[in-house]
């Protein structure tokens, strides 16, 4: 309910609310029939017969909107009063698409001490990139944009969808969008985003021995694979895009995987090839850098 209450509080209040119950089996759905009778704004509801996931729910969800901006609500998040009021001043100002910080806090809102892009690295020179329209470049070495972050004008819609499946569908967007159009980034955390045991991917930080273990449990070649896969249907969808830069940066970060994904299977062996990646800039403008290094060198 905190949510829902949140999205009434807000001093510029949503044109509606579009809420798709992804076949929940608990009392989602009456507590949003509940909450629409009473809302201080036109609430649409759906219940899918069969679950969808979560992209595809969005994806629905988004297909359904009526207005003229899409802002994207996730799960139990709660938003500040001054959130969407913040939002259509970009818009207005010109922007097509804005994304905006988020406090991360735990289940009984209590801040955890940083912030969503403090979480992943989206630091103050990625953000100045994204200022001078190159969000796309930070996008190609790691998603530094959460889906309930993010707003987007209506008329963008058929260029998003469908969302494909092996994209998470924030990730997936905020391509798109980079790509495409011109956006605007809002500094202020303007919501909670809560960490518990059901975020599909979270912003609660990891120890390092945990972000270890899951890189030393990776399959390399699957991995590389399903990136090149994915990354390739970004290409695919992004081909003859306005932006003369996009393809090229593309088949840049593709050629990229694809010498990693060619590195011998002996671990010695590669360090040559590593050591060519590393000096040419591949790491650094199209992987996690270090990280990324030490994954090709050690993982098997």
């Amino acid at each position: 309910m905190a949510q829902l209450d949140s999205l009434a509080s807000q001093i510029k209040l949503p044109q509606e609310l579009v809420a798709c119950d992804d076949a929940s089996e608990d009392a989602t759905f009456e507590i949003l029939a509940d909450f629409a009778i009473h809302a201080p704004f036109p609430v649409r509801l759906y219940r899918n017969p069969q679950r969808l996931g979560i992209g595809a729910n969005f994806e629905r969800a988004i297909g359904l909107c009526s207005g003229e901006a899409i802002a994207l609500c996730d799960q139990d998040d709660v938003w500040m009063p001054e959130k969407l009021a913040r939002f259509a001043e970009a818009f207005a100002a010109g922007a097509e698409w804005v994304c905006c910080d988020a406090r991360i806090v735990g289940e009984d809102l209590t801040p955890l001490g940083y912030t969503l892009w403090e979480r992943v690295n989206f630091c103050r020179s990625g953000r100045d990139r994204a200022r001078q329209g190159r969000l796309f470049e930070v996008l190609l070495k790691h998603c530094v944009v959460a889906g309930a972050t993010l707003a987007f004008r209506a008329g963008l819609r058929d260029g998003l969808l469908p969302i494909p499946s092996e994209w998470h569908y924030d990730a997936w967007l905020a391509a798109v969008l980079a790509a495409r159009s011109r956006g605007a980034l809002i500094d202020e955390p303007m919501q909670y985003y809560r960490q518990h045991g059901g975020n599909a991917l979270g912003g609660a930080r990891r120890s390092l021995s945990s972000e270890v273990r899951a890189a030393f449990s990776l399959d390399r070649n699957n991995y590389y694979q399903e990136e090149l896969g994915r990354w390739s249907q970004l290409a695919a969808r992004l081909a003859n895009t306005p932006n003369p830069g996009v393809e090229g940066e593309l088949a840049a970060k593709l050629a990229h995987l694809k010498r990693r994904a060619s590195l011998p299977p002996m671990r010695l062996a590669r360090l040559p090839a590593v050591a060519v990646e590393m000096a040419r800039g591949g790491y650094a403008h199209y992987a996690r850098n270090w990280g990324s290094v030490a994954m090709d060198l050690l993982v098997k």
